[in-house]
């Protein structure tokens, strides 16, 4: 969806309290933000209530919403602070680094492409999903939302050069863990 449209949908909500408006940006934002959240909670349920509570809070904010120069930050900064904040509340911990269980669930048979793009697909993900949770949420706002370095930054608080600190290292590691299934496979 275009800044434009986004804007215009956003004024509907802040000024009007337009429903159908409001429902648009659902739409366009939940399966964005559930995306993120998930990799950050690991808890359908609990994610879906946070991404959920993310969202309602637009609503809730009436004419401060038209204050918000790019919505798409302002979510995906709202989501990680309420994951993060979810977590601690919680004590609970991303394990994210166990390298040893990163390729349980692929499967080996080569003789079909599909079945190697699957494979190949789910090896990326697990890949991604070992990554230390920053450098996760960067590499995936970046590569898989499509954010600038700028908007990420403005989001997670953190300075440029740390963004691409971490996209460095995430392609470092990413290709580390390929490089490692690839020789066990050979």
């Amino acid at each position: 969806m275009e800044k434009q449209r986004i804007l215009y949908l956003q004024n509907k909500v802040a000024y009007l309290r337009d429903e159908d408006a409001y429902k648009e940006i659902f739409i366009h934002f939940h399966p964005r933000l559930f995306k993120i959240g998930q990799n950050i909670i690991k808890n359908i349920d609990d994610c879906e209530d946070i991404v959920s509570d993310v969202l309602l809070k637009i609503w809730t904010m009436e004419n401060k919403l038209a204050y918000i120069n790019d919505l798409d930050i302002y979510l995906f900064k709202a989501l990680k602070n309420t994951a993060l904040n979810f977590l601690s509340k919680n004590n609970k911990v991303v394990r994210l680094d166990e390298h040893q269980e990163v390729f349980s669930n692929i499967t080996t048979n080569n003789t079909e492409s599909s079945t190697y793009n699957k494979e190949t697909t789910r090896l990326l993900e697990n890949a991604v999903s070992a990554l230390p949770p920053q450098r996760q949420m960067v590499f995936r706002l970046v590569r898989e939302e499509g954010l600038t370095y700028k908007q990420v930054g403005a989001i997670l608080e953190i300075s440029q050069n740390s963004i691409e600190t971490h996209m460095r290292l995430a392609l470092k590691d990413i290709k580390q863990l390929l490089d490692k299934y690839l020789t066990d496979k050979l």
